[in-house]
């Protein structure tokens, strides 16, 4: 099981791809709008960080400091990118898991607490469910 970590301290790390090769940093976190789990995180690449690539944390896991996916980097580096801070809608969600080749996740019920009150200070397991609708965690804009 990967460790607790919270959302704002995955910003900067390193992400790495599925062999441990270093994609790039990380840039932002997507919260999921319903549970406040993050989903996606994107990955600066490029000269000076310059491109961000939206990447899930489906199956993502922590190695130190780092946050580790199960895509190849040339995946990640091909995966489409979109405006950073911005809402990612359902038909940009849906492109980003058909790149990948996975599912969409089920939506989980919404929670009682406000999601923007807790979320981005809240403790988090990377991988979580996987419901429609992301918006990036307050502060991760990471410039």
């Amino acid at each position: 099981m990967a460790p607790r970590i919270g959302a704002r301290e995955l910003i900067g790390h390193r992400l790495l791809d599925r062999d441990g090769n270093a994609v790039g940093k990380i840039g932002q976190v997507y919260l999921d709008d319903r549970s406040g789990m993050p989903t996606w995180v994107t990955a600066r690449t490029g000269l000076f960080g310059t491109s961000e690539h939206l990447v899930p944390m489906r199956g993502a896991r922590t190695v130190d400091e780092d946050l580790v996916v199960p895509f190849d980097r040339d995946t990640i580096r091909r995966a489409p990118s979109f405006d950073a801070d911005q809402h990612i809608s359902a038909e940009q969600e849906a492109a980003i898991y058909r790149h990948y080749g996975l599912l969409p996740g089920v939506p989980a019920p919404r929670e009682d607490s406000p999601v923007a009150g807790a979320s981005p200070q809240s403790e988090v397991e990377p991988g979580g469910p996987q419901p429609s609708g992301e918006r990036p965690a307050e502060g991760s804009t990471g410039r």
